[in-house]
């Protein structure tokens, strides 16, 4: 993120231009899962880390991106976060949804952080391989839209309804 300060307004268009040039998105074209994203460097980096990071952690959101807009949840915002391994250098443990690697191409599921970071998640699943991200993930966003509160952020509604439940209800819920 760049921030610039004490800009003249007569010259904000010029230096729109300028980024716009170098391929530099305004901020509302940019998606807010992308935004409010984060991962650690691990592989090849970190020599803790036991999985991939901050290389995969953008097709992760470009594929809760497409989950997300194929069942009707297209404006959602989920605060997500990734690690490499347990250590939570990126603060998995706060986030909404969390992936935390531990083994290659393997990461535990964490669901029911604050969307403001100030609740930790709970371990929701041990260990999910990178291809079932959506098989997994489905259900949950499932049960989130026939129950969620008015307003709710998805953190909030993992948090209130708790894993238990949402296990319960991806047991029986037909992909």
């Amino acid at each position: 993120s760049i921030i610039f300060r004490g800009i003249d307004p007569k010259d904000k268009d010029g230096i729109e231009s300028i980024l716009r040039e170098h391929g530099i998105a305004p901020i509302e074209e940019i998606d807010p899962n992308a935004r409010l994203a984060m991962a650690c460097p691990a592989l090849p980096l970190c020599g803790l880390a036991q999985g991939e990071a901050e290389r995969i952690m953008p097709s992760y959101i470009e594929r809760m991106r497409v989950l997300l807009d194929r069942m009707n949840l297209p404006g959602e915002e989920i605060l997500m976060r990734m690690t490499g391994c347990p250590n939570g250098c990126a603060r998995p443990y706060m986030a909404e949804l969390a992936f935390v690697g531990d083994g290659s191409k393997t990461y535990q599921i964490w669901l029911g952080g604050s969307p403001v970071l100030t609740r930790t998640a709970y371990p929701f699943m041990a260990k999910m391989n990178t291809d079932a991200l959506e098989d997994t993930i489905e259900p949950i966003l499932a049960m989130f839209i026939q129950q969620r509160t008015e307003f709710e952020a998805f953190g909030d509604f993992c948090h209130r309804v708790g894993s238990e439940a949402i296990s319960k209800y991806s047991e029986t819920y037909l992909l």
